[in-house]
């Protein structure tokens, strides 16, 4: 019961009451005019160091200061010169003076990973009017008064007369700024120019994208300009606040790479006064639309709320929360992310300020870890530092004030490095780590302390032991905190090392002792107590204890002390290492010997109370037995709580026993369950569980053997363990047996003995399997790892993995999908146990094989495989168990060693590569396998598959697939099953060349978005006509398509056609001179691929419609040379086509008439033409005795006598128009000389 009680405590602490909560609760301002209960105190004050003076005498344009905590500086610019003064040291500082123009602000920002030296932790962004220059910073807190130095680095970019104005940082090393412009920069740099960016660019993150078109100088400053940053770390937002108390926020993704404009609230007054409204708080002296003026704006990160996410301070005092996430309690759990997509940004909170306060004229602040920190201009020279500070333990906040002279240029929280946890912090009682605060002047550094609760009882405590007796303040801080609250501050004051020679713990345990009060019962007034003498049947109250202050304190305390230890893992999962450190393990050690031994040196505390002490006369009989009862039950918790003080410190010293022998770096060797348990149960599992103090002692016995086996004496360790931690160690289960002794003699023989020991030893170890735990066998494989028998420690655990799945369900499960609640999952779960140590036993054995020692300690994991490991694999494949060679093909993938996978022989091969569900990189290797296999045809099939699958696939790949099938399927030996296939996978690869044509024709036109489904998916031919070749005008692909399709329509391939034509004929990028020449080349490069198509090339269609091109546009007739008109015959002889077709073709031209051969000079261009087709013809015929035979000379001298007369006709028609004789009566000329030719050579 004190068990879980204290757990609810530390989750509840641990947790931590969220801001919103506090808000809501309407918690009052806890203030006081005695300087003891002041949440401020003023430190020191430290002047600015006079040669800071001196130059400031000499400015001639303008200075700024800032704050660098993380560096322990405050800059100040002098015109063109920077100085970084280190306050904790007055007379130390740097200086930056490597450039000439002024100054105008400066940031701090982490470097980007890869671009700067290791050194480098810090870059200076230092913004001039001009240029923007990048600074390296190499810091070292370590080195005497904090060694800093400055680098100038050649990363600079100009700022085109825009003066930035803030500057910050992201962790990844993002840069944003605002200029004096009023616009959001980012400025992104890398190590070196790149072929298409440069080394340093500044990015306008909120002009429009006509932006760049408009002149530089032409670059107004917005209505309302940009004028502070803030980021949010832990969510990777960015808010910007403006001139008139705007602010907008942005998403920067959840890497952090992003940047996205989400929301931007811009009338904030409008919306307090409605959230003030709801509240029946407005109209409010303080907030007023004339006066409403937002100063700062402040990140609240995610360990301190998740419903309030930005805080905006108001001149007045008040404070505004914004909330960019709407938490949907019944969302999903990747919905509660913090680096999630903001879903809004509005008014969560309004808090006012202190009701008896004086009107605020706030004009600077700082927020951080729950206090906010805020300068009030008093006069021009004076202001007053105002803080308030949230108490979550009582929902309230500290208010105290003091005077600063000067005026403040900024306000910060000191930056101590090794922080303990935020929960330690806020309770510890530890110089090194009190909240400091500065406050940067025109005068120098101020240096505050924001006191805790603790912090004021501890001045308390010291005023007492001057002045003799308790303050007069101590009951206004009685009346701020309760008793239980009290009691566990004294109790860590108590427990503290700062004050252990010092009055203050007896000061502090007699308060603790004073004001805890008393236990006591509580009843309903209606019901008495009834007691043993009253008669049966009359009712009994329920009676609830209400325990004391000391002991709620106590245990309050406790929770908080061991909150950082008591729910998280012992040791790091991620590498290996103890989860706490020894500094905190001891702190915490030596706080809880403290209360140990104040609880044992008080033995009021946790023994029953003296019934003679208490009081009678005023209290009635049954109130004097409920208040026995209330004393009894709060020393029987006391002692439990005393008894769990006692096993934490035990506990605590075992786990410096493990790390004082160096318990991780052995871990390797012993059972994976005892590193295992480290890595996920919880110290309080450890120190309250009987399973805890189980392990706790079977890790103790493999120390007291790793001792043994090294010949150390454990006397001592022994010893040792039983006086400091004699719960979790237990000596008398060390225990060596027969075959452990067998393994130690094989270590000091050699050759057949030392052989034929290990031999004995692994049957021993057979034989017991049943009876074995996992831990054991671990540790068994281990021994015979040290001697090198790799063959026999695999040989156990791959044994063992079959005794632990006696029934075999393991591989069915895994075959299922691993179905969820499924009692296999444990069989399953144990065997994967064991295939992992056989795994770790195989990359360990390359020693025997290197004979290097390093290797076998740590080798490495990404190759394989040496001859000796090849050998081992070998080994172990022989062991029939399909889920373990599933394991290994799985480790073999995963270490890219495909090659050495398929060389494995193992009849489960071939199983695991095809198994459900399928996967890319598995069905990859599967044809490979076919191929070595020389099943080729299972191999196309395969091939097939992946070309058509699913899987995300660069559409050039799905081509190589279907290439790669089709030529497996022709090395494959037919059988009348496959001709389908084969067929189908012929005309897949056919659509898919068609498809690389439109892929090729569609990225040198542009028209794509890069996820259109052409670039990495098969289409079908009918999905690549209708969305691809028609629509983007892919005329020769879309011939290809209804060639390749065997689809006749004549009329759309006479579209297409024409469509080819008239894009030569009308091109303006191709000269009227080259426009036939190309119209040439076109049809001959068709014309060889399409020619004995006459769906696609239809000849008579193709000859009448060059033809009419020709005759109808000028620019089409070939220039220079004899018959330069007559290029359509020369193409077509030399795509094959006989004379006597293109003869019959021109001469049904001819004797058509159709439009435009209708016309006098229509028909002189036909017969022009066919004048030089038989002139041609009858030279071929002279030069070949084949065509010869062909030759047509009857028809073709009929066909001459007709030409005569149409000639003539003609040249009578065109002499009677006035024009055209001449070329008519040549045109007749060379027909009868063509026709005496032919007479005379063939008739």
């Amino acid at each position: 019961m004190l068990f879980c009680m204290l757990q609810s405590l530390t989750e509840f602490v641990f947790r931590r009451a969220d801001l919103m909560d506090i808000l809501r609760r309407n918690g009052e301002y806890r203030a006081s005019t005695d300087p003891l209960l002041s949440a401020l105190v003023r430190d020191r004050t430290v002047p600015l160091p006079d040669a800071l003076y001196e130059q400031y005498d000499f400015l001639q344009c303008r200075c700024f200061l800032g704050l660098f905590p993380e560096l322990h500086r405050a800059w100040i610019t002098i015109d063109h010169q920077l100085f970084l003064w280190n306050y904790d040291s007055p007379d130390d500082f740097e200086v930056f003076d490597d450039q000439d123009q002024v100054i105008v602000s400066v940031g701090l920002v982490k470097p980007l990973p890869g671009v700067f030296l290791d050194e480098i932790n810090y870059l200076l962004v230092v913004a001039t009017p001009i240029e923007i220059i990048l600074v390296a910073v190499a810091y070292n807190e370590k080195k005497p008064s904090n060694s800093l130095n400055l680098y100038r680095t050649d990363i600079s970019i100009a700022s085109d007369n825009v003066s930035m104005t803030s500057i910050v940082g992201t962790d990844e090393g993002r840069i944003f700024m605002c200029g004096s412009d009023g616009r959001l920069y980012e400025l992104q740099y890398q190590a070196e120019d790149g072929w298409f960016t440069r080394k340093c660019r500044k990015l306008d993150l909120t002009a429009t994208p006509y932006a760049m078109f408009i002149p530089t100088f032409l670059n107004f400053t917005g209505d309302d300009p940009i004028r502070k940053i803030v980021i949010d770390q832990s969510r990777n937002l960015l808010y910007t606040l403006s001139e008139r108390s705007a602010i907008e926020l942005f998403y920067l993704g959840a890497d952090g790479k992003e940047f996205k404009r989400m929301y931007r609230a811009g009338d904030i007054f409008a919306q307090a006064q409605k959230w003030l409204e709801g509240c029946s708080i407005y109209p409010h002296p303080f907030i007023e639309p004339r006066t409403f003026q937002i100063i700062s704006i402040h990140v609240i990160p995610s360990s301190e709320s998740e419903v309030l996410h930005l805080m905006a301070v108001l001149s007045s005092g008040f404070r505004i929360y914004f909330q960019s996430h709407k938490v949907n309690p019944y969302s999903q759990e990747a919905d509660r992310r913090p680096k999630r997509e903001p879903n809004t940004f509005q008014i969560a909170h309004v808090r006012q300020p202190p009701a008896n306060a004086d009107r605020f004229r706030l004009h600077e602040a700082n927020y951080v870890n729950g206090s906010l920190l805020a300068a009030n201009a008093i006069n021009e020279e004076t202001d007053l530092i105002c803080c308030f500070t949230s108490e979550k333990s009582t929902h309230t906040e500290l208010n105290g004030s003091s005077r600063i002279e000067g005026k403040t240029w900024s306000i910060c929280e000191s930056v101590v490095r090794n922080k303990p946890p935020s929960i330690a912090e806020e309770f510890m009682i530890d110089s090194r780590f009190v909240r400091k605060n500065i406050a940067l002047t025109n005068a120098g550094v101020t240096i505050f302390t924001a006191r805790r609760p603790i912090d004021i009882l501890i001045c308390l405590l010291e005023n007492t032991l001057t002045s003799g007796g308790w303050p007069q303040g101590f009951s206004s801080f009685q009346s701020w905190f309760s008793p239980e609250q009290i009691c566990a501050m004294c109790l860590a004051i108590i427990a503290s090392n700062e004050y252990s020679l010092t009055s203050i713990i007896a000061c502090a345990t007699r308060l603790y002792m004073e004001v805890g009060g008393k236990p006591y019962l509580r009843q309903d007034s209606n019901q008495l107590r009834l007691s043993e003498n009253n008669p049966l049947g009359q009712p009994l109250t329920t009676n609830e204890y209400v325990m004391s202050g000391r002991h709620d304190g106590l245990a309050l305390y406790l929770a908080r002390l061991l909150a950082p230890l008591w729910s998280s893992p012992i040791v790091n999962n991620s590498d290996l290492q103890w989860k706490h450190s020894h500094i905190l393990l001891g702190s915490v050690s030596e706080s809880l010997t403290a209360i140990d031994n104040l609880l044992t040196g008080n033995a009021s505390l946790t023994a029953a109370s003296n019934p003679n002490d208490i009081d009678y006369s005023s209290i009635g009989s049954s109130q004097v037995l409920g208040e026995k009862e209330a004393w009894q039950e709060e020393t029987r918790s006391m002692r439990d709580m005393h008894a769990l003080v006692k096993r934490c410190i035990e506990g605590i010293s075992f786990l410096a026993l493990l790390a004082d022998f160096r318990f991780l770096s052995l871990s390797p060797s012993f059972e994976a369950s005892l590193t295992k348990y480290l890595l996920e149960e919880s110290f309080m599992n450890l120190v309250t569980m009987d399973s805890g103090r189980e392990v706790a002692k079977k890790i103790f016995t493999k120390i007291v053997q790793v001792q043994i086996a090294q010949g150390v004496a454990i006397t001592d360790l022994c010893d040792l363990a039983q006086s400091k931690c004699p719960t979790f160690c237990c000596v008398e289960d060390v225990v060596l047996f027969k075959g452990m002794e067998l393994l130690t003699k094989a270590k000091s023989e050699n050759g057949d003995m030392g052989r034929a020991l290990l031999a004995e030893a692994l049957n021993l170890f057979i034989n017991i399997l049943p009876s074995l735990n996992f831990a054991k066998v671990s540790e068994l494989a281990a021994q015979f790892q040290s001697v090198s028998d790799y063959y026999g420690a695999v040989t156990l655990v791959l044994s063992f993995a079959q005794a632990e799945d006696p029934n075999s369900v393991a591989f069915p499960f895994f075959a299922e999908g691993r179905p969820a609640n499924d009692y296999r999952e444990v069989f399953f779960a144990k065997r994967q146990e064991c295939y992992l140590l056989v795994k770790s036993l195989i990359m360990a054995a390359d020693a025997p094989e290197t004979g290097n020692e390093g290797a076998a300690t740590a080798p490495d994991s990404s190759r394989l495989v040496n001859s000796f490991q090849a050998d081992l694999v070998k080994h172990c494949l022989l062991f029939d168990d399909k889920l373990f060679h599933y394991f290994l093909f799985d480790w073999f993938m995963n270490e890219k060693l495909n090659s050495t996978l398929l060389e494995l022989d193992s009849v489960y091969l071939e199983d695991f590569l095809a198994m459900e569900p399928v996967e890319l990189s598995r069905i990859d290797l599967l044809w490979r396998l076919y191929v070595r296999k020389e099943e080729f045809m299972k191999a196309a099939q395969v091939l097939r598959a992946i070309a058509v699958s699913k899987h995300s696939m660069p559409f050039i790949k799905r081509v190589e697939m279907l290439q790669l099938a089709a030529a497996n399927a022709k090395s494959a030996t037919v059988n009348v099953a496959d001709h389908d296939f084969v067929r189908e996978l012929e005309d897949k690869k056919d659509v898919a060349l068609i498809q690389m044509e439109v892929f090729t024709a569609s990225q040198k036109l542009g028209l794509l978005a890069p996820d259109d489904a052409l670039f990495d998916s098969l289409l079908t031919i009918s999905e690549l006509y209708t969305g691809y070749t028609r629509p983007m005008n892919l005329h020769e692909i879309s011939l290809l398509i209804l060639h390749v399709s065997e689809h006749k329509d004549p009329q759309l391939v006479q579209q297409l056609w024409s469509k080819i034509v008239r894009e030569v004929v009308d091109s303006s990028q191709i000269s009227d001179m080259q426009k036939p020449v190309v119209l040439a080349e076109k049809v001959k490069a068709l014309g060889h691929r399409y020619l004995h198509d006459d769906n696609v090339f239809p000849l008579v269609f193709l000859c009448t419609f060059l033809e009419s091109t020709v005759f109808q546009n000028a620019a089409m007739r070939s220039p220079g040379g004899k018959d330069a008109e007559s290029w359509v015959i020369h193409v077509m002889r030399s795509l094959g086509v006989s004379f006597a077709q293109l003869f019959e073709i021109y001469y049904e031209m001819l004797e058509a008439r159709n439009a435009p051969w209708n016309t006098v000079a229509g028909e002189q261009h036909v017969i022009g033409r066919l004048v030089v087709l038989v002139t041609e013809w009858c030279e071929a015929v002279d030069a070949s005795a084949a065509e010869r035979a062909r030759f047509q000379a009857k028809t073709v001298d009929d066909a001459l006598s007709k030409m005569l007369l149409t000639a003539g006709g003609s040249r009578v028609l065109a002499g009677s128009s006035g024009g055209g004789g001449a070329s008519s009566l040549q045109l007749q000329e060379s027909l009868k000389q063509l026709q005496d030719r032919v007479r005379r050579s063939f008739l």
